[in-house]
């Protein structure tokens, strides 16, 4: 078998139903994110895309405290540890491109990929070392409703990337 038909399988393959969680600490969309991600779930019917939004520990309560809380709360969430990726300022810094080939390899082991955005204060370390990858967006920092909509078209630009499709350029 040829590498050309190697790779028509491939794309076959990850063009089944994929299935992407986004588990993130944060409070309900608003109307522009949701009509954001809306818009861009509505072009992948190939695949699944979900949110689960954990509310955010009181105020009240101490940063360490906080940062334990929410994170038991994400992984206990989290269904398979060997395809999630965590989204965070220490990780590293990927292209599109990247992006795509990290979940292409995935999509071989699981049919579902999820993705972790800790709170405003960050993830413990044992989440760290619990995940298939960390990653980071930018050396920017986001506030949660704008970067589910990025991390919602990174998604979607990195299945036109595997399927070679002309919308990444």
């Amino acid at each position: 078998m040829t590498s050309k038909a190697c790779g028509e399988i491939l794309i076959k393959f990850f063009l089944q139903l994929m299935k992407f969680k986004i588990h993130s600490i944060s409070k309900k969309s608003n109307d522009w994110e949701a009509k954001g991600i809306a818009s861009l779930v509505k072009k992948m019917p190939h695949h699944e895309v979900t949110f689960n939004n954990i509310r955010a520990t009181s105020k009240n309560n101490s940063q360490l405290y906080s940062i334990e809380k929410e994170s038991n709360l994400l992984m206990s969430a989290v269904e398979n540890k060997n395809t999630t990726i965590l989204w965070d300022l220490k990780g590293k810094q990927v292209s599109s491109e990247q992006f795509s080939k990290i979940i292409q390899d995935l999509s071989l082991e699981s049919k579902q990929i999820e993705f972790i955005i800790g709170g405003s204060n960050g993830v413990s370390k044992h989440v760290f070392d619990e995940v298939k990858y960390v990653l980071s967006a930018s050396k920017l920092t986001f506030p949660h409703k704008l970067f589910k909509l990025i991390l919602t078209e990174q998604i979607y630009r990195a299945c036109q990337i595997i399927s070679g499709h002309p919308y990444h350029k």
